[in-house]
């Protein structure tokens, strides 16, 4: 990374937080990221926090006891959302956040701070009041957490069309109540996200024989990879070219129990 020019995050935010964008998720080999780097070293800044250009990131996902939300995504529907809390390792910083996929492809994300371990509050009623308006009476079932997503992630922006580039490795994936820990070392996940379907940078990855991948949802392939569906999945072939593999036991939990109805 000692080749790019370093961007500061609230220089980043200001400039293209894309809290409403267009989402395309690539996957390559671990060993081809120092091309990668190469081809957009010129363009892009990186994102650099206290000296570090690397992150830690950690995300609880919440679903209802039938899975409400795997389900929805895996029978493709058009409106659909996830539910998390994200903490970020470096900063310490942690958010409630609601993931929205919407009928013209687009993802929306709504976030509220938490400024404590249990800290929900009436501001998170609020993201569960527009879980109701899109999934209806059957919100009202309590969400509970279902699965752990860590990983080390890479902040690349493009400011000529506003475009991060985020560049994720060593995922673990597992249960908050299971200490069985399932990691994948074989391929990373570069997103790009973006206010346009097709960015300069989608344009350079793909000149550079990369092809965006469906079916790249860290939270479906993780029910996947710790056994906590079995059934009928589109999400069984990227499972499969990601690679997990059991590991050590996983961390204490790290979020909220439940989310009340």
């Amino acid at each position: 990374m000692a080749g790019f020019a370093a961007i500061g995050l609230a220089e980043l935010n200001g400039q293209a937080a894309l809290l409403k964008r267009l989402e395309r998720k690539y996957v390559l080999d671990p060993a081809a990221l120092d091309g990668l780097f190469d081809v957009l070293r010129f363009s892009h800044t990186v994102l650099e926090i206290d000296g570090l250009r690397s992150h830690g990131y950690q995300s609880r996902y919440y679903d209802t006891p039938d899975l409400l939300c795997f389900r929805a995504h895996n029978q493709g529907r058009a409106n659909r959302f996830k539910l998390r809390i994200r903490r970020y390792e470096d900063s310490g910083l942690a958010f409630c956040e609601l993931k929205e996929k919407t009928r013209v492809a687009a993802t929306a994300k709504s976030r509220v701070p938490l400024t404590g371990p249990d800290d929900l509050g009436a501001d998170f009623g609020g993201l569960l009041g527009r879980i109701r308006q899109i999934a209806g009476a059957a919100a009202d079932r309590p969400f509970l957490p279902t699965l752990d997503v860590g990983y080390r992630r890479i902040t690349l922006f493009d400011a000529r069309d506003q475009t991060r580039v985020t560049i994720d490795s060593g995922l673990s994936f597992s249960h908050p109540t299971d200490l069985r820990v399932h990691q994948t070392t074989a391929s990373v996940i570069v997103e790009v996200k973006s206010a346009r379907p097709m960015s300069l940078t989608d344009r350079l990855l793909r000149d550079a024989g990369l092809r965006p991948q469906a079916q790249m949802s860290k939270y479906c392939i993780g029910l996947l990879a710790c056994g906590l569906w079995t059934g009928a999945s589109r999400f069984g072939a990227n499972h499969r070219r990601l690679g997990c593999h059991p590991v050590a036991p996983a961390a204490p939990p790290m979020c909220p129990a439940e989310v009340p109805a």
